[in-house]
């Protein structure tokens, strides 16, 4: 079948509201990926959104950035920061698998370094489903045979005993044992809330769990060691802005936003149409061709985003409404529902520090940077060279706490 591609900002936008065209990016990962929210379409995907989207509030993103995520950044960091050294993208993974985790709906009873080693290793192993549409390996199946394995493990170590804790709590809610409002406010309790109208099976429950769990904490290291690489590099280069960093409170959210730009986690969306579409120039795609969504391209248009558009600027002004981000974070129905649990939201004029939602990635840069973290000068950062996307592998770092830029 033939492929059409998007690439300006207003032809990706339009392609990704359209409803006669559905995800198609994760059809490689069907085994892990078939029924979970992102791949839903229709009336199916309404309905699972409206259930999750009763979690995605910001009173719930609030309380986890003020509650959760400095206990979790404590637990996890502190090893790192006794060794004095340790790696980015490890040390990424950790936090945001355990917040994920967390937020998701999946039990820690444990919360020791050997439970959260084997979630890590579970998710290293989810991770290779979404970059099977990616990969430059020939052979998939035996990725595939490691997926299926870890999903068991997963299903049978955490997802069912976190999900029958949560039924035996509704059964006392239900009895009039305990009040509704101290149900765990995540999305495996809101599923179990709304399962007389969603119907879900055993399988897509297992698929949800880990989806969220993978788009938390995988997605999210992606943007995170992007983040910090060009923040490195930028202050190398303009050390004036380190000021930046202790009186603007909001600069390295925009930092985080503009890293978010130039490298979106999935940098195209992929579509088939379900029946003959016109694109926004007037292309036509017949029923069952595949539209790629450039959405790395149309992020950097430089109308939209300046006549240095490939370039990393923090301050950069960026014209048409358009977000800071650009399509980082998708658009339209399947937009992503964790977008401001990620990164936040703007700041306005009327903005102030202590209600700001800044969102997950931008609160653990400024972490990392009050616990000194720097580049490890006897070390060298790795891509992963097994994929076409440019992600980090691995990022050597150090800690220098009396040398805090914060």
């Amino acid at each position: 079948m033939s492929g059409h591609e998007v690439s300006t900002y207003d032809g990706c936008v339009h392609a990704l509201k359209q409803p006669d065209l559905r995800q198609s990016l994760y059809d490689a990962a069907a085994l892990m990926m078939s029924d979970v929210l992102v791949n839903l379409h229709g009336k199916e995907h309404r309905a699972r959104r409206l259930v999750e989207g009763t979690i995605f509030r910001k009173d719930v993103f609030l309380h986890y950035e003020k509650n959760f995520l400095p206990r979790t950044l404590d637990e996890t960091i502190r090893p790192f920061l006794e060794a004095g050294r340790g790696d980015l993208v490890d040390i990424g993974y950790r936090v945001m698998m355990n917040l994920t985790v967390d937020f998701a709906g999946i039990d820690r009873p444990e919360r020791s370094h050997e439970e959260t080693s084997e979630l890590l290793r579970l998710l290293k192993e989810f991770s290779l489903a979404p970059a099977l549409g990616q990969s430059l390996e020939d052979d998939i199946e035996p990725k595939k045979a490691r997926i299926r394995k870890a999903m068991g493990e997963f299903e049978e170590r955490f997802l069912t005993p976190s999900r029958r804790r949560r039924e035996a709590l509704l059964a006392e809610v239900e009895a009039g044992r305990m009040e509704k409002d101290e149900l765990p406010d995540d999305v495996l309790m809101a599923l179990i809330l709304g399962q007389e109208k969603l119907q879900m099976t055993d399988e897509q429950f297992l698929q949800e769990g880990i989806f969220y769990m993978l788009a938390g904490a995988h997605t999210t290291i992606h943007s995170l060691a992007h983040a910090m690489h060009e923040l490195f590099e930028w202050l190398d280069a303009n050390p004036q802005d380190i000021a930046l960093l202790k009186d603007d409170p909001f600069f390295i959210q925009r930092c985080v936003f503009e890293s978010l730009r130039l490298h979106p986690s999935s940098p195209v969306a992929k579509r088939r149409a379900l029946c003959p579409v016109t694109l926004a120039e007037g292309e036509e795609v017949p029923e069952g061709e595949e539209v790629v969504v450039n959405m790395r391209q149309a992020n950097r248009n430089p109308e939209l985003f300046g006549e240095d558009p490939d370039r990393y600027n923090p301050h950069r002004e960026v014209s048409g409404g358009k977000t800071p981000y650009g399509l980082s974070m998708g658009y339209g129905m399947h937009a992503c529902i964790g977008r401001n649990l990620a990164i936040g939201v703007e700041s306005r004029p009327n903005s102030t520090a202590e209600d700001h939602q800044y969102g997950t990635v931008p609160l653990i840069v400024e972490a990392l940077l009050r616990f000194g973290v720097q580049r490890d000068p006897d070390g060298e950062p790795r891509k992963d060279e097994t994929i076409t996307r440019i992600t980090w592998s691995e990022y050597p770092v150090v800690f220098k706490p009396e040398e805090a830029l914060i």
